[in-house]
């Protein structure tokens, strides 16, 4: 049986700078990703279902909710939209009920600073110019200029982008700089095995001196169950880092659970989409600017963001792109707001489409310091599931959301679409937190501020499932400098 140093599992934001640093560090390292690979620019520019599951995995629920992850060598940062912010101050400052701060306590803006600077330069982010931001963007900087709000261009992994609007299919263009042009090459320089279409079922400890793979001191290593394109494997290894995403990594721990006799009732608890909700937005007929405008046009990121609301209310807001006319259209139907036809059928309701599409729809979303209201299951299958939970606190966000996007709409004439119904506000999302939260104890959370889990050394968990609470920004640049982090801590451990 093969034994490593490291075994890696998922290959985005947090697996692939893991891999990258520990085999940089001389350690024999195989990464595990369940997605195809595909070569830098070697991606189609389609909407097919059959071509956006390639790189998207859609995980619907029993309750008929959707949840995207990456799918693909490369993770998240293939679709996602290229937003990198470092987290604001008072996102660490974020307290429970009970007055307990989210983060641990060695966590701070200052402390990460080091970390988020290593990534910027791997992956070449910076601020946009403001020539570069897409019209999409200016049409949302207008609205937000007549509501007397302000933003900001946004830091991106963007270099000369054609505006194709195919950005979540993977850039064929080579215009992003992914994992595929930056950590995953410099894992492979150092050795490191990547191993695609690889699915993992379970981990389980293994005696130390077993198989080789005893760590540090002569702790317990572990035994990584998997199959590769549908064969069952077993490799073992002194360490497992899981980063599977916000679902899947606590899917795999709680399928692990009867091996993993030590992990507390946090696992899956805690879920959290980061307060995302989406938004479109329909412009006045006689609003500056539409002639020359298409929505579907431009970057997914329209290249700005809004902290207006930040301080007084935790609240971000960013304009988006590439909307398709069936997402405008499926919530037209309104039968209290005059604006809107009454019915989503019809010859009025076709005139109102074409008036409106695509020259006066904007899209646009909103993060927030908001509180999770679900949990991560497994079903009898073993596979990702979810449960809600109080989600009081959750719909008291939404209040503050909501009069805060209906202001900006009355002071610049605009109608506001609702896109998701307020009964599925908050599900469906591709911001997944929070599952496996990191804590100062096992008595809060999953793992400890080195991402290792409590009760199972050399048991790592470094994804978007770490980060303790919503953030209000893009958890992107936040996951790899929490990963680049790990990954020291995890060498100076030997």
């Amino acid at each position: 049986m093969d034994s490593f140093d490291a075994v890696v599992i998922g290959s985005g934001y947090g697996g692939s700078v893991v891999a990258a640093r520990l085999g940089e560090a001389g350690l024999r390292v195989r990464m595990l990703e369940r997605g195809l690979r595909h070569a830098p620019g070697g991606f189609q520019q389609s909407d097919d279902l059959k071509v956006v599951s390639q790189v998207v995995d859609v995980v619907v629920t029993s309750g008929n909710i959707a949840y995207r992850t990456g799918k693909i060598v490369g993770g998240a940062s293939i679709p996602m939209d290229g937003a990198h912010f470092r987290i604001p101050s008072k996102s660490f400052a974020a307290t429970d009920g009970n007055g307990r701060r989210y983060w641990p306590e060695v966590f701070s803006r200052a402390a990460l600073d080091p970390y988020y600077a290593k990534v910027e330069a791997m992956l070449h982010i910076r601020q946009l110019g403001w020539h570069e931001i897409s019209k999409a963007g200016g049409m949302f900087g207008k609205v937000l200029k007549m509501a007397g709000a302000s933003a900001e261009r946004a830091r991106l992994n963007y270099r000369d982008c054609l505006h194709c609007g195919f950005c979540a299919q993977g850039c064929i263009y080579q215009k992003k700089v992914t994992m595929l042009h930056s950590y995953i090459p410099l894992a492979e320089a150092h050795g490191v095995e990547i191993v695609a279409e690889a699915n993992v079922h379970h981990l389980e400890p293994t005696p130390a001196g077993t198989g080789g793979t005893g760590g540090p001191g002569g702790t317990a290593g572990y035994r990584v169950s998997y199959s590769e394109r549908g064969e069952s494997r077993q490799i073992d290894a002194t360490r497992v880092i899981v980063a599977g995403g916000g679902i899947h990594s606590a899917a795999l721990l709680l399928r692990s659970r009867p091996y993993l006799t030590a992990l507390g009732p946090h696992v899956g608890e805690h879920f959290n989409n980061n307060g995302e909700h989406p938004f479109i937005g329909i412009l006045p007929p006689d609003f500056a600017g539409i002639a020359g405008y298409d929505c579907f046009k431009g970057m997914d990121n329209a290249g700005l963001m809004s902290f207006h609301w930040y301080d007084s209310d935790g609240i971000t807001l960013h304009p988006g792109g590439g909307i398709e006319p069936s997402a405008f259209a499926a919530n037209l139907a309104s039968a209290t707001n005059p604006a809107l036809p009454p019915q989503t059928w019809g010859l009025p309701y076709k005139r109102f489409v074409a008036s409106a599409y695509p020259h006066r729809v904007i899209a646009f979303s909103a993060l927030g310091l908001a509180p999770g209201h679900t949990a991560i299951t497994i079903n009898t299958d073993g596979n990702a599931d979810a449960a809600p939970r109080d989600r009081v606190a959750y719909d008291a966000y939404l209040d503050r959301l909501e009069a805060i996007v209906q202001g900006i709409a009355d002071a610049a004439g605009v109608t506001i679409v609702p896109t998701v119904s307020r009964e599925y506000a908050g599900t469906t999302s591709t911001h997944l937190l929070s599952a496996c939260r990191m804590a100062d104890t096992a008595a809060d959370g999953v793992i400890d501020a080195d991402c290792q889990t409590f009760g199972h050394e050399n048991l790592y968990v470094c994804d978007a499932s770490a980060l303790p609470y919503a953030i209000a920004v893009n958890p992107a640049l936040t996951i790899a400098a929490l990963a680049e982090r790990t990954a020291e801590r995890i060498i100076e451990r030997g």
